[in-house]
């Protein structure tokens, strides 16, 4: 006897119920997702179309899906927000699946060693010294607009030992008009001539241009053992004498500009804007970077004593998760949770809901760093949170953000304060990352 667990009634072929269904998603999808969890449980079935839909919120569910039946599950490669990640990342670390995602894996994983990663640290630094330079007393500035160009000029430097104020703008232009195309209505055909899909594939091409042009430019240097970017570890990396094709190199540059740029952004905007509603633990974080720090810029050796700053970025990762939902799809017959997952199925994996579970997590919504200490950490299911993923596929920067994101607060923390702008309205925008939708403007005040 098959065992499905409860749902919504399908949807119906009336346009009408499925206008409203669209409009609901888009409305407010953590909403609309956050009801049907209260209404039916950890894990209910929504078909949409031909899709069999799962979705799920429970750490046991999430940890057979990602990691002890993972080998079950492959990438989701079908449906609209699928289908534009593959056209603008190709098969890059994000979107691939079986041999060809081994194999990509065990070429990048060199690029991402601690000590590599850990001789970046200087530049991250320096670039948020520059920024802050940057600011005056009383400015206001959209914290979400500054982190983000922050990260590119980072995350550019990294990969391609690049400064983004030149070719890569283009590459920064394309991921946003990605992002705007991710917007789009995902019922809607793709012909429909929307100005964002047009825009999306003039950035496309420009992007194309500018990747394409580094790469061959890194191909043909002869010194890639003393460079340090990603792009010429990439080009050197070999798995039994062969190395990355153009393309696979294309797909796997844009995975990791794409990651490491606004998932970052995004993580440390959600967590000044908490800690400027919180002047107690605005102040520790201050007190920490002041105390460890002195006057001194921060380095990589720093990490593990900014232990508060970490622990107000992993509280600031759950509220506001950057990459909020992971989808898998069932290779073979699977059972999660008691419930039969038949192959070709989804199944929908909501962070977000897990992250906002008071199972978890008491009081969900307050911020509080303290849920952060190692025995509170101990003290919950392990697949409890997973803003990184979980399983063999876990992000290959994980180290990577961290550290970036911990420097740039403490070294905030060092020369400003930041207050929200009274009036300024906070909302989320749960497109393909979790963003502000207004943006987040706050006052500067200097501390020295």
């Amino acid at each position: 006897m098959s065992r499905t667990p409860d749902g919504p009634p399908p949807l119906s072929r009336n346009p009408l119920r499925l206008v409203k269904y669209v409009n609901d998603i888009r409305k407010d999808s953590i909403g609309f997702v956050g009801e049907r969890f209260r209404l039916y449980g950890d894990m209910y079935y929504a078909p949409l179309g031909k899709t069999r839909l799962y979705v799920t919120r429970h750490p046991d569910h999430i940890r057979e899906v990602l990691q002890t039946q993972g080998q079950k599950f492959g990438k989701t490669t079908t449906g609209n927000a699928a289908r534009q990640l593959h056209r603008v990342l190709g098969d890059g670390l994000l979107n691939s699946n079986g041999e060809l995602w081994k194999r990509q894996r065990k070429l990048i994983n060199p690029a991402f060693h601690k000590r590599r990663i850990e001789s970046h640290a200087d530049a991250m630094v320096s670039a948020t010294r520059e920024m802050v330079d940057g600011w005056a007393d009383g400015e206001v500035v959209d914290v979400s607009r500054a982190m983000m160009e922050l990260t590119l000029r980072i995350v550019a430097r990294i990969l391609f030992d690049h400064d983004p104020a030149g070719e890569t703008d283009a590459v920064a232009g394309a991921m946003r008009a990605f992002r705007d195309l991710l917007g789009t209505p995902a019922l809607l055909p793709e012909w429909v001539p929307l100005p964002s899909i047009r825009r999306s594939k003039e950035a496309l091409a420009r992007m194309d241009d500018v990747v394409y042009g580094l790469i061959d430019e890194r191909r043909r240097a002869t010194d890639l053992d003393e460079r340090n970017d990603l792009l010429s570890a990439l080009v050197s990396a070999l798995d039994d004498g062969s190395g990355m094709s153009r393309k696979q190199l294309r797909d796997e540059l844009l995975t990791l500009f794409l990651a490491g740029h606004e998932t970052t952004s995004h993580a440390l905007t959600w967590t000044l804007y908490l800690l400027s509603q919180d002047t107690e633990h605005r102040s520790a974080v201050a007190t920490e970077a002041a105390s460890i720090l002195e006057a001194r810029a921060a380095k990589a050796d720093d990490f593990p004593a900014l232990e508060f700053a970490g622990r107000c970025l992993d509280e600031g990762m759950r509220l506001y998760p950057p990459a909020y939902v992971i989808s898998r799809t069932a290779l073979e017959d699977v059972e999660i949770g008691g419930y039969d997952i038949p192959k070709g199925a989804e199944v929908l994996v909501w962070i977000y809901h897990t992250h906002h579970d008071a199972r978890w997590y008491p009081e969900p919504e307050r911020f509080d760093p303290d849920r952060w200490l190692p025995e509170a950490v101990a003290a919950r299911p392990k697949m409890a949170y997973l803003p990184f993923g979980g399983g063999t596929r876990t992000c290959v920067g994980k180290h990577l953000a961290l550290m970036e994101a911990r420097l740039i607060l403490s070294t905030l923390a060092q020369h400003v304060e930041l207050s929200l702008v009274a009036g300024h309205e906070v909302v989320k925008d749960p497109t393909v990352t979790l963003a502000p939708k207004h943006g987040m403007r706050m006052r500067v005040r200097r501390l020295h």
